[in-house]
């Protein structure tokens, strides 16, 4: 099926889960922010963000070449994710074009819960797909299992200090939680519907873990070029690369930086050409190749079970 015909699918699919508000239209209306907000958000960083949505329907696709009856698991991990992202503003407090900035922090935890009830709604819609009741529990149980994950990498990084400075390992321990496990998830309940091949599986779910780390990282890097993540202090890869393997100077320069935070463009711009130079982004970008590779082969991996991989490659550009 064509990536554009999934997409209109998908849409259609979550329009159908947001029936039940069309009656009360100032909460129907603000429940499609989230959804909107966080697929612009993908596209500003992200050359193939518009895929991310539709990574179920591709991996089911992929092992059993259909995957229309895939549609409601995708829609409800949309609504998690947009869930998860409000929580998000509101937990970090960071941003001045969030919705709890814009309608306060009482609606916009209302808003995050609404999105949660819709997506346990959106998995039982499997029913009409004619999933099978166990199997419909089975995509449930894993979906929480994997949010909780996320939830507990959402706890540690809360629960730093803001002036610790993290080993590379902590770092990917967390973003392992918090970012890989959501595309994990994707990628396992797209190959759950598609095949009962629990090795299948797992090779599908191997493939999403290193896809999200990968995605986090690029993520990181991105955030470096544009200064935004600079400007708010964020504690990523190439700040990590920079305060525990360049020299004493550099260190203090971004320690200094960090402990007195400024948004002046030329501030920012002072830190940034300092990761580039360091090296920090050089070592970062190698850091997404090696993860890239990982994700590659767990794809050549299930190629050779005959899964179709064409598409799920483009994840990997």
């Amino acid at each position: 099926m064509q990536l554009e015909r999934q997409a209109e699918l998908l849409k259609y699919e979550i329009e159908a889960c947001l029936t039940p508000l069309s009656s009360v239209n100032p909460l129907f209306h603000l429940v499609q922010e989230p959804l909107i907000q966080s697929n612009k958000a993908e596209d500003d960083r992200s050359p193939c963000s518009n895929l991310w949505s539709l990574l179920p329907l591709i991996v089911c696709e992929a092992i059993s070449g259909q995957c229309e009856h895939a549609l409601p698991a995708a829609a409800a991990l949309q609504f998690f994710k947009a869930a998860a992202e409000v929580f998000d503003d509101i937990e970090d407090a960071d941003s001045s074009k969030s919705l709890s900035t814009k309608y306060g922090s009482a609606i916009a935890t209302n808003l995050a819960t609404t999105l949660l009830i819709l997506a346990e709604k959106a998995v039982t819609r499997l029913k009409g797909k004619g999933i099978e009741d166990s199997d419909i529990i089975q995509v449930m149980d894993t979906i929480n299992s994997f949010y909780i994950t996320a939830c507990i990498g959402q706890h540690y990084d809360l629960s730093l200090p803001p002036d610790t400075t993290i080993t590379e390992e902590a770092y990917l321990e967390i973003a392992d939680m918090k970012s890989a496990s959501t595309v994990e998830c994707a990628c396992h309940i797209g190959a759950l519907l598609a095949t009962p091949n629990q090795q299948l599986v797992a090779t599908f779910t191997t493939f999403g873990h290193n896809l999200g780390v990968a995605g986090q990282i690029a993520n990181d890097i991105q955030g470096i070029i544009q200064g935004s993540d600079i400007a708010k202090c964020k504690i990523t890869l190439p700040v990590i690369y920079t305060l525990t393997q360049t020299d004493i100077k550099t260190r203090n320069q971004i320690k200094s930086f960090f402990s007195n935070p400024s948004e002046n463009a030329s501030d920012v711009k002072e830190i940034r050409d300092l990761l580039f130079h360091s090296g920090a982004i050089h070592y970062s970008m190698i850091k997404v190749v090696l993860f890239k590779q990982k994700a590659l082969d767990s794809l050549s991996k299930a190629s050779k079970s005959g899964a179709n991989i064409e598409k799920l490659k483009l994840f990997l550009q």
